[in-house]
């Protein structure tokens, strides 16, 4: 990083430099036909069950750390909603019985160089909170075009603004060096390409 990263708040730093990443998961195909209104009921419901998937593996990888920063940050799982929002699903129960690999991991992708580290971490977890952000806009194009769908696993945005500040504050506080900004940047490009592969072929994760 350069000399002036340590004078930046390492949310900035995070937003700037996964800019690009960000864009291609709105980008993805699941998310452009959701957004445009190609996208049907099944698909609808194919797109939560891989993002059902994605939090499984994600939060069975993390629940340790997770726990230990319990005091500091209470993560909300992201399961919960999802379970019920798939629950009139007709391949819910298939989906949910799937065996969840030894290493968690699922079919997303792993970090290929270096150990991950708690700085890491903290970069991933940025991007699960950032994701509400823009559940905002997306539940409210949901509740029109699926009416009889609850939407709980996107409505969790509509609480975020306070709750988003916050954990800006605290990433700031938790990033305090270069090093550890640039693994978060890591952590972060590594969450956007678990989330992209999540949202690009939905159908491919039923």
């Amino acid at each position: 990083m350069d000399g002036d990263a340590a004078s930046t708040p390492a949310h900035r730093i995070l937003r700037e430099r996964t800019r690009d990443a960000h864009e291609a998961v709105e980008a993805a195909e699941g998310m452009r036909r959701l957004m445009d209104g190609r996208m049907d009921e099944a698909g609808y419901e194919a797109l939560l069950a891989a993002q059902w998937g994605l939090f499984r593996a994600w939060e069975h990888e993390r629940a340790g750390w997770l726990d230990g920063i319990s005091s500091r940050w209470l993560y909300t799982s992201r399961l919960a909603p999802l379970d019920m929002d798939l629950a009139a699903s007709p391949f819910a129960d298939g989906i949910r019985s799937h065996p969840l690999p030894e290493d968690g991991s699922g079919s997303y992708p792993r970090f290929p160089r270096t150990e991950p580290s708690e700085a890491t971490f903290w970069g991933e977890l940025y991007v699960v909170e950032g994701s509400t952000l823009g559940a905002r806009l997306i539940v409210k194009h949901l509740r029109e075009r699926f009416p009889a769908h609850p939407h709980r696993y996107y409505a969790l945005g509509e609480t975020t603004p306070a709750r988003w500040r916050r954990f800006q504050s605290l990433l700031d506080a938790e990033l305090k060096d270069d090093d550890a900004r640039h693994h978060a940047v890591e952590g972060a490009h590594h969450m956007f390409a678990r989330f992209r592969q999540a949202l690009q072929d939905p159908a491919a994760h039923v």
